[in-house]
């Protein structure tokens, strides 16, 4: 190894065995800035990215304009839909009770109430965050 790689080592080893107050010290150092307040692993991972980024150089700016260019925000119309037809009925068994959610055009009904996703209607169902799909035996496609 070259001297710069052995002291990006060194450097990224000292992050593990700094406490949090010790963390926020190198951040001031390595940003120039107060460090956002976060917890110890936020810290560890981002100045781990400084060093190397000052050590190696950080992304060029026609790699940045390569991303911008195809770079495509994330919007409800561009997630993946499920192809299910409208009326379609859903149905599950949890816990011995039968829940049927019914495909709407604009969601799903359940309870008489429309829902934006199955992952909200599995959510109150199970009461903990759910993947719909999953949770309804659904696949894409």
């Amino acid at each position: 190894m070259n001297e710069i790689a052995d002291n990006v080592r060194r450097e990224l080893l000292e992050l593990q065995q700094m406490t949090e107050a010790e963390l926020r010290n190198k951040w001031m150092t390595l940003y120039g800035t107060e460090a956002p307040n976060f917890g110890g692993p936020f810290l560890r991972r981002r100045l781990a990215y400084r060093i190397q980024e000052l050590a190696y150089g950080g992304v060029t700016e026609p790699t940045l304009q390569k991303i911008k260019e195809v770079e495509v925000p994330l919007t409800r119309k561009s997630r993946t839909k499920v192809n299910l037809r409208v009326g379609t009925i859903i149905c599950r068994v949890w816990h011995r009770k039968r829940y049927d959610v019914t495909v709407m055009q604009d969601g799903f009904e359940w309870n008489g109430q429309i829902y934006p996703t199955l992952s909200s209607i599995a959510k109150k169902i199970c009461g903990t965050n759910r993947n719909g799909l999953e949770f309804f035996g659904i696949q894409k496609g």
